[in-house]
């Protein structure tokens, strides 16, 4: 953790401590498994306990460190291909709709913010960092969770808030050309919902979860034929 270097800014500390600590767990900076002393971040960032809490508590809500009994917090274990696959049944039921939805409901200034967030990642996407990543999976969670929230259903946009986090953590094992990939569909969906076309919309956000699960497929196969000693050929 030696990128956690002190905390300047004297505002909204939970929520820079909290971006500290999502961009190691998002780069794999604090391994798996490893133990979170609210102390010891504190002194490493410079700040008192309470921000610290707050920030692993939020980090807690997204399924991203797990707190133990008598020990503290912990980074949480890596997410398997099956929990995945579960993750992505539970998406393909549910943001097609959303995305529908929000083609028809759409206001304009979420409609702006929906255009904006599409720029940034695709601003990121020239970039082939770590770091430059974990900007990418938070522009990524917010762009999905901006379309949620254009729904209007928000019971359906609590429940996808943490699941784009653990589709991230599972991606870092893969060529960065799934970036470049995802923003292509990211554009076709933004173009639909602009246009309030919500055939099309839906459509498009199908096809957008339909390829990323296939990719993730693609390269968990890769992986097991490189274990195996095979060549994935």
């Amino acid at each position: 953790m030696n990128s956690l270097v002190g905390i300047k800014r004297p505002g909204a500390l939970a929520e820079e401590v909290y971006s500290r600590l999502y961009d190691q767990l998002m780069t794999q900076g604090i391994a798996s498994g490893a133990k979170l002393s609210v102390d010891g971040l504190a002194r490493a960032l410079d700040v008192s306990q309470t921000p610290v809490r707050e920030a692993l508590a939020r980090l807690e809500a997204q399924g991203l460190v797990v707190k133990v009994h008598l020990v503290g917090y912990r980074v949480a274990p890596p997410m398997d291909r099956a929990r995945l696959d579960q993750i992505y049944e539970l998406r393909l039921l549910t943001e097609p709709r959303l995305a529908t939805l929000a083609a028809e409901r759409i206001s304009a200034g979420a409609r702006d913010e929906l255009l904006s967030a599409a720029k940034q990642m695709e601003a990121e996407s020239t970039a082939h960092t770590p770091e430059a990543y974990a900007r990418f999976s938070r522009l990524d969670e917010a762009f999905h969770r901006q379309i949620a929230a254009a729904s209007g259903n928000g019971v359906i946009a609590d429940a996808l808030a943490a699941l784009h986090v653990h589709v991230h953590l599972f991606r870092l094992s893969q060529p960065r050309t799934v970036i470049a990939d995802a923003i292509v569909e990211h554009l076709t969906i933004v173009q639909a919902i602009v246009a309030r076309d919500a055939r099309a919309a839906e459509n498009a956000m199908r096809d957008h979860i339909v390829r990323s699960r296939r990719r993730f497929a693609e390269e968990g196969s890769r992986h097991d034929d490189a274990e195996d000693g095979r060549s994935p050929l």
